[in-house]
């Protein structure tokens, strides 16, 4: 048994107690260190404080043989293992910060197929190659400015490192510049930058927040963080502020949500289960599932484990036993959250970031069955009820970018994808199918 999974056995009877066995407890916080470094964006490297932020580099896989088992990362795949398709033109991933400048990661197969960054300056009518042969995930964390982090085999005395390389473009794609670490901190994020966590060096490390410039292209330890155990950053629109998601810091530990709409100068901080005496016992590893697309109304969707169950999967019924799926709505940018949902009527007993988002009009939709045919339900009425969700023209075998299966790029500009064709839709209800033709 490695260190790492020792730490997991001894985390697992630790205080706050968690209900999940050892083996849950280690499989999700390994897939949340997957997907924490999957979306990183900025600063590879240690940054030196009062705290010292642990190096970008992982300890090299071979010499871990017991942790579970990572899959190389191919053309035929996202970067975490789910199929894009292995044909010429196959779409791996997406992403968009408006409605307008939207782009993709396609198959190029020819002798040999290899991933093209293409892009589209006019809401995906043409699309052009911007990047040949790219390897990392791209993401658009604001409008005009690209990121990808690039993995790297390095050489070290003690054996091979993977490297986690950022690098940002301002030219949508064409060209790239490293992300360096600065040291000391910054009181807010600059302008038309954004917040990221460090790199974990282990599965369980909690979220040390970074700004980045991309201007200057250098990444800085933020001054003012929440004042909360920091699980993650929330994936919302730029204008809608900094949204991020953990645990209260110290009391019982329970789930959190802080949002800024000043840059991360001051943050406004909800713990939810206080003065709820049918709140579930607090869990350490019950996660947030936080939402929003115009920064004022959100929902955040809290699960808590049957009990009986020991896998952290969870039975496919929320009207199991034992199982309690709670949905909180806020009006007011994250200040004040109201408990809604009071039929527990979603029909699934586990959810993580990414299962859910907000449409047009504040209508909450939520995916409740994860394997093709997918199936979402909605709510149009601030959560009091769900019912299954039409959604018209998008595919039932949705692939996803980072865990987010639908990209709310703003109000009016939601995008999801699967092998073959991208969608599009103004309300996040009603899609378009496209096709991404290439101009030479």
């Amino acid at each position: 048994m490695n260190q790492i999974r020792e730490r997991f056995d001894e985390a697992a009877g630790e205080a706050p107690p968690s209900r999940l066995s050892a083996d849950a407890v280690y499989e999700r916080a390994f897939q949340r260190r997957r997907r924490r470094v999957a979306g990183w964006t900025a600063a590879a490297a240690a940054v030196a404080t009062t705290a010292v932020v642990a190096a970008a580099t992982l300890a090299p896989r071979a010499k871990q043989a017991a942790d579970p088992p990572t899959p190389t990362p191919t053309p035929a795949q996202t970067a975490d293992g789910w199929p894009a398709g292995t044909h010429d033109g196959a779409i791996v991933s997406i992403a968009a910060a408006d409605a307008e400048h939207l782009y993709a990661k396609v198959n190029a197969c020819g002798a040999r197929c290899t991933v093209n960054l293409v892009g589209s300056d006019d809401g995906g009518r043409t699309w052009t190659v911007r990047s040949e042969d790219i390897a990392g995930d791209v993401s658009a964390p604001a409008p005009g400015v690209l990121a990808q982090t690039v993995e790297q085999q390095n050489t070290d005395p003690a054996g091979p490192q993977l490297l986690h390389i950022p690098m940002v473009s301002r030219d949508g794609g064409r060209s790239w510049r490293v992300v360096e670490t600065a040291a000391g901190t910054v009181p807010k994020v600059p302008a038309g930058g954004w917040i990221v966590c460090a790199p974990p060096t282990r599965p369980a490390d909690l979220c040390t927040m970074l700004a980045v410039d991309p201007v200057t292209a250098r990444a800085t330890l933020l001054a003012n963080p929440p004042d909360i155990d920091v699980h993650d950053t929330v994936a919302v629109p730029a204008a809608a502020g900094l949204w991020v998601s953990g645990w209260e810091r110290g009391g019982e530990h329970r789930p959190a949500v802080s949002v800024s709409r000043d840059g991360g100068g001051t943050w406004a901080t909800y713990v939810f289960g206080r003065g709820e005496a049918d709140f579930p016992a607090p869990e350490m590893y019950v996660y947030p599932v936080v939402d929003s697309v115009d920064g004022v109304t959100g929902y955040t969707v809290i699960t808590q484990p049957d009990p009986a169950d020991t896998t952290g999967v969870g039975p496919t019924s929320a009207a199991t036993a034992g199982v309690r799926t709670l949905v909180y709505r806020t009006g007011d940018a994250g200040r004040t959250w109201q408990r809604v949902h009071p039929g527990q009527t979603l029909p699934r007993a586990s959810y993580q970031q990414g299962d859910a988002y907000v449409a047009a009009g504040g209508t909450h939709v939520v995916l409740t069955r994860m394997d093709p045919p997918q199936q979402w339900y909605a709510s149009t009425d601030g959560g009091q009820t769900y019912r299954p969700a039409k959604q018209s023209g998008l595919g039932t075998a949705l692939l996803h970018t980072a865990g987010e299966r639908v990209l709310a790029a703003g109000p009016g500009a939601y995008y999801a994808f699967d092998a073959d064709a991208l969608y599009r839709s103004s309300d996040g209800l009603l899609w378009t199918r496209t096709v991404i033709k290439v101009t030479p």
